[in-house]
């Protein structure tokens, strides 16, 4: 959607070497997030721990999520951005090459929330 801002998620799948993990929390939460966010229109990002996994190949133990939040009016320029920045990150040697899946998002339909009603005891 050009010339409009509009929400968008890049949804980055991790896992870190087996016994590099201290190393890989320490790599991304204190270098990688904050190079992410250097791009221009990512806004926040955080991570996941995997606690459970049905009908994927892909995710197992030790396999980690980090979601950026984007806000763009030219979502391919912002992909195409990012694309560019990473060939200036670093690729640390206790992140598992093989685990990294990306995928971007866009938001289709509405946003539910749930009811403050639903908060409150019926009876």
């Amino acid at each position: 959607m050009e010339g409009t801002l509009a929400s968008y998620l890049l949804a980055v799948y991790t896992r870190p070497k087996p016994g590099s993990e201290a190393e890989y929390h320490r790599w991304y939460d204190d270098f990688h997030l904050d190079e992410v966010l250097q791009v221009p229109d990512f806004v926040t990002a955080q991570r996941f721990a995997l606690i459970g996994s049905e009908g994927s190949q892909f995710l197992g133990d030790g396999s980690h999520l980090a979601v950026f939040s984007i806000t763009s009016d030219d979502i391919g320029a912002t992909m195409t951005a990012f694309q560019h920045a990473r060939k200036s990150m670093a690729t640390p040697t206790c992140l598992d090459i093989d685990s990294v899946t990306l995928s971007w998002w866009r938001p289709v339909g509405r946003r539910a929330v749930r009811s403050p009603s639903a908060d409150t005891d019926a009876g």
